[in-house]
């Protein structure tokens, strides 16, 4: 009895061992799969593709419940990061051969299809899709063939595919040795080669050899020899470019409008009024200073302005220039000679806390403040009366320009070629900011009677002026006029005429000449490099001694599976 009674519970224990065992079999036996993933692809003469995706999966309810989705990249970039972006126009769909529903759904890289009705689940078992589409800008171009480099399956499925397969369509017949066919399997990156291939006259067949897994897939590059479709010309290509990057098109209508507003307002207000006669002056315009003299003449504030003054005031007996080295220093002295209103608000500023005053960065402080206090004298004397730098003008276009660069940058739009429209906006106002500057019609009087004198200070010979009674040559007349010379950039022209003078002066009295409020390397023989030294080393070193520091700088078998065209995946839903 008990011996029966163990003979019936090892049965039962056997039975039930037995239909777990058959269960996880079938459980493994039907999981959710591809069966089978076939691409008719068809290239058209024109270059764009018709493409019917053949997908026959195995659904058990798990992951396909209402049916499939097609994940496809629409989205690319190319080697300087520029956006490209392909059509995607879904031709039919159908499951079993009847039509099946499906909608689009837009990802970050391209356009997801989905295949089935959300109201109804399938039955499980095989279930076999077919997916028509057409795209474009799918094929690649070089200097001896074209090829479509194609990602047959895509490398996103969430399933095995068990078998892979494509065929591939010319417009035309070809010679089977003027075509080359090649492939890649396995995860995104590899250089699988488990297929077999096949040429034909039309084309080319290639059939994966091993199951793909989850994430792997099929790509296949076949190669024919140029012509036989259309290839983009420039101008297509241009309009590519255009229709790809958004970002592009705002940043070139941002230049365009900005190029057109600001030479209609430069026509209205920056062009300079028609300049006079300019005839020759021994004498520099009455109740200017050299520094106004090149502040009105230049329209704006630089170094130099603020080096013709320093001159000015050395001349004048307020300070001295002591050079050692490529050192500058400034002592203040005292004079009683009459001083312009920006030369008192540049001396008071920069003798302010001392006597002394070294060009150095050091000092940079101390000089940038001095320079303020003299440009804002300046402003204030001339700016409204003789020019207009009529920057307000600029504000319509600036902000314009700012806001579409605000716009492509909310819109991720920004890519490298966009960076060039940018840029020349930026050159564009830059050059503008100078253009729209404009003199008025006293500040444009006054330019041609300073272009008169500047050629006096110029000319050596004097006699070609036709002047009468010109100034004699004299040490006073070149300190007095030096410091103009500095402002009107003729520096050099103006020392040199005085070589001559000085070796005279040397020969009658035996003395030679030295400016009295300098001290540093000075030879009468070498005037113009003298004038060079006091005109552009010093303005270089003042620039260089007014600027903080730390505020520059010192300092075939080339695929892989997964690329090409196409691609994308898919899943169930």
């Amino acid at each position: 009895m008990i011996r029966k009674e163990m003979i019936n519970k090892a049965l039962h224990l056997a039975l039930f061992l037995s239909g777990l065992s058959f269960a996880t079999i079938n459980s493994a036996l039907a999981q959710e799969e591809i069966l089978s993933y076939h691409s008719d692809i068809e290239i058209h003469a024109d270059a764009s593709m018709t493409v019917t995706e053949k997908i026959t999966v195995r659904s058990e309810g798990n992951r396909i419940q209402r049916g499939i989705y097609r994940d496809f990249p629409t989205q690319y970039e190319d080697r300087l990061g520029n956006a490209i972006r392909v059509n995607f126009q879904p031709m039919s769909v159908t499951r079993g051969g009847n039509n099946e529903p499906w909608y689009i759904d837009s990802r970050a890289n391209g356009v997801r299809v989905y295949i089935g009705d959300a109201d109804v689940l399938l039955a499980n078992g095989i279930h076999s899709y077919e997916l028509r589409y057409q795209t474009n800008r799918q094929l690649g171009y070089f200097d001896d063939h074209d090829e479509l480099y194609w990602n047959v399956t895509g490398n996103g499925w969430d399933f095995r595919i068990l078998q892979a397969s494509a065929s591939i369509q010319l417009p035309e017949q070809v010679g089977i040795s003027d075509l080359a066919v090649e492939g890649y399997t396995g995860p995104f990156g590899a250089s699988g080669q488990a297929y077999t291939t096949e040429l034909s006259q039309g084309g080319a067949n290639i059939t994966g050899t091993g199951t793909l897994n989850p994430r792997e897939g099929l790509t296949v590059v076949l190669s024919w020899p140029k012509g036989l479709v259309y290839e983009p010309n420039s101008g297509d290509r241009a309009l590519y470019l255009l229709n790809d990057n958004s970002g592009l098109l705002i940043a070139l209508l941002a230049l365009i409008l900005s190029a057109i507003y600001l030479q209609l307002v430069w026509n209205k207000v920056g062009r300079d009024p028609k300049a006079g006669p300019v005839f020759p002056h021994y004498e520099p315009p009455k109740g200017y200073s050299p520094a106004s003299a090149r502040y009105i003449n230049t329209m704006g504030y630089d170094k130099k302005v603020f080096t013709a003054a320093i001159i000015n005031l050395a001349v004048k007996g307020y300070l001295s220039i002591t050079q050692e080295d490529k050192t500058y220093t400034l002592d203040k002295k005292d004079s009683t000679k009459e001083l312009a209103p920006g030369e008192q608000a540049l001396l008071a500023r920069l003798f302010k806390d001392k006597s002394s005053i070294e060009l150095q960065n050091e000092n940079h402080y101390e000089l940038s403040k001095t320079m303020l206090a003299h440009r804002q004298a300046l402003r204030k004397d001339y700016l409204s009366i003789y020019f207009a730098k009529n920057y307000m003008y600029l504000a319509p276009s600036m902000i314009g320009s700012m806001l579409a660069l605000v716009i492509i940058g909310l819109l991720n739009l920004a890519t490298v070629i966009v960076a060039i429209p940018v840029v020349l906006n930026f050159i564009l106002h830059a050059v503008f900011i100078k253009l729209m500057a404009a003199p008025s019609s006293r500040g444009r009087k006054l330019m041609d009677k300073l272009d008169g004198f500047k050629l006096y200070l110029e000319v050596a010979e004097k006699d070609d002026l036709n002047l009468s009674h010109p100034p004699d040559m004299t040490p006073e007349l070149f300190e007095k006029y030096l410091p103009f010379a500095i402002a009107l950039d003729v520096e050099h022209d103006w020392a040199e005429q005085f070589t001559k003078v000085f070796l005279s002066i040397k020969a009658q009295t035996g003395n030679s000449y030295h400016p009295v409020w300098y001290y540093g390397a000075f030879s009468s023989l070498e005037m113009g490099s003298f004038a060079d030294n006091i005109g552009s080393d010093l303005s270089s070193t003042i620039s260089s001694a007014s600027t903080a520091p730390g505020s520059g700088s010192g300092a075939g078998g080339g695929g892989f599976s997964g690329g090409g065209g196409g691609g994308g995946g898919g899943g169930g839903w």
